[in-house]
């Protein structure tokens, strides 16, 4: 039987959004097409400045068909324009798989989060098979933020979960927590559910030292024990207990800590770093995608936050970068996460729980006194990412679930000049 060559993904973000699932998806679908896979993917406008000029609603992009829906608004500004961006994109979306002729393999992920229904409304009227993919669980990550399971949205936005997981074809996770979620919440069977270990957006064929890092040289910080937090500082990360161990080491003048991003916590860390009179903090903007390889490699020791209950709702991102720029890693993560588990099987780190500031000042403090242990976790990152977590095994690990003949070693750098958080 011929195998199917054709691709529908279906996710809001894709180039030349800067988000990690952009990033992620473009490399490895222009990988993919340059192999002569037909893939179209439809998507939405980037937000705010992520946009570069006007961008068509339909543009080619290094063999991608790429198809844009919605309106060109920032979607971060406000409830109402996310709401907005939803409604722009989702309506459309919906509309267009209902009259279509050929899907091919439909492929949708949780971004946005009602993409599993639409899939599931369509396949009922044109008996169209559908896979999808869990990047974030919701409403179980609203739940771990407050919102109540027993209230009424919660239990219906279960239930419609449950009814589009059951009728897809297979559901991909990018965690092994995820799986459990999935069997315990919503009872899916185990053989239904597909683990494809996240990867990293950039390659790299080996670290970059420390000492190559003219960023370390800009800051003034050549001549200490670098703890970085690089990324996202959102609702599920916990940006303040890193600021009060750095305040715990302070009496330490070889520890300092960079803070490398944005995000919804970040002013509430940095005045919390002020009220504290912290000296051994320094905090940095996002950088361009040409420098994040010296950016991730700015550092001895990388810093991951995960709050406590997110198991099996997300896989931080920022992990496959850190491996892939060789260093050693400090996670304060639930003990339960994907993140938790490859910090101990690659034995490239330490994982702290949620909330154990003394743990944490623990570890930075034992790390700090131990170099030889820092370049040992170091490689250990390093062969992780080069045996398990790039984006050629990824590539090839998709090719296998849809029936696609395995890509060749097709790679193109990323452009230079957006922005990326990692």
């Amino acid at each position: 039987m011929e195998r199917k060559k054709k691709l529908l993904f279906l996710c809001q973000v894709f180039y030349p959004d800067s988000t990690s699932t952009s990033q992620l998806f473009t490399s490895m679908f222009a990988d993919m097409a340059a192999d002569g896979i037909d893939i179209e993917v439809l998507c939405s406008f980037p937000s705010g400045s992520s946009s570069k000029g006007r961008l068509p609603r339909r543009e080619i992009h290094r063999g991608v068909l790429v198809r844009r829906f919605g309106f060109r608004i920032d979607h971060k500004k406000s409830i109402a324009h996310r709401t907005l961006a939803y409604l722009g994109y989702m309506i459309p979306l919906t509309f267009t798989l209902l009259f279509r002729r050929n899907h091919g393999i439909v492929f949708g992920v949780t971004n946005p989060p009602f993409v599993a229904q639409i899939l599931y409304l369509v396949s009922l009227v044109r008996r169209m098979p559908y896979q999808y993919m869990i990047l974030d669980q919701y409403p179980e990550s609203l739940i771990a933020l407050g919102m109540k399971r027993t209230s009424l949205s919660a239990r219906l936005w279960m239930w419609a979960n449950r009814v589009a997981y059951r009728k897809a074809e297979k559901l991909i996770v990018l965690g092994r927590d995820m799986t459990e979620l999935l069997v315990n919440n919503y009872g899916i069977e185990r053989d239904r559910i597909v683990y494809i270990p996240h990867w990293s957006a950039f390659e790299a064929p080996d670290p970059l030292p420390i000492e190559a890092s003219q960023m370390v040289d800009r800051l003034g910080l050549r001549d200490k024990i670098i703890f970085q937090y690089s990324g996202n500082m959102g609702m599920w990360h916990d940006i303040n207990i890193f600021v009060r161990a750095a305040k715990q080491v302070e009496d330490d003048p070889g520890i300092h800590f960079l803070f490398i991003g944005d995000g919804a916590r970040l002013e509430a860390a940095k005045k919390l770093s002020k009220e504290l009179a912290c000296k051994n903090v320094t905090w940095h903007p996002f950088v361009p995608l040409s420098q994040v390889r010296e950016s991730l490699s700015s550092c001895h020791v990388a810093l991951i936050s995960l709050r406590a209950g997110f198991e099996g709702v997300a896989v931080p991102s920022k992990l496959y970068g850190i491996l892939m720029s060789g260093r050693a890693i400090i996670a304060q993560v639930p003990a339960a996460t994907e993140t938790a588990l490859q910090v101990e099987e690659d034995d490239c780190g330490i994982a702290v729980l949620p909330g154990d500031l003394e743990g944490l000042v623990k570890a930075v403090r034992e790390l700090a006194a131990d170099p030889r242990r820092i370049e040992r976790l170091g490689r250990n990152a390093f062969a992780a990412y080069k045996a398990k977590y790039t984006e050629a095994q990824a590539s090839e690990a998709f090719c296998r679930l849809w029936g696609f003949e395995l890509p060749s070693a097709h790679r193109t750098p990323a452009a230079a000049g957006e922005s990326v958080g990692v």
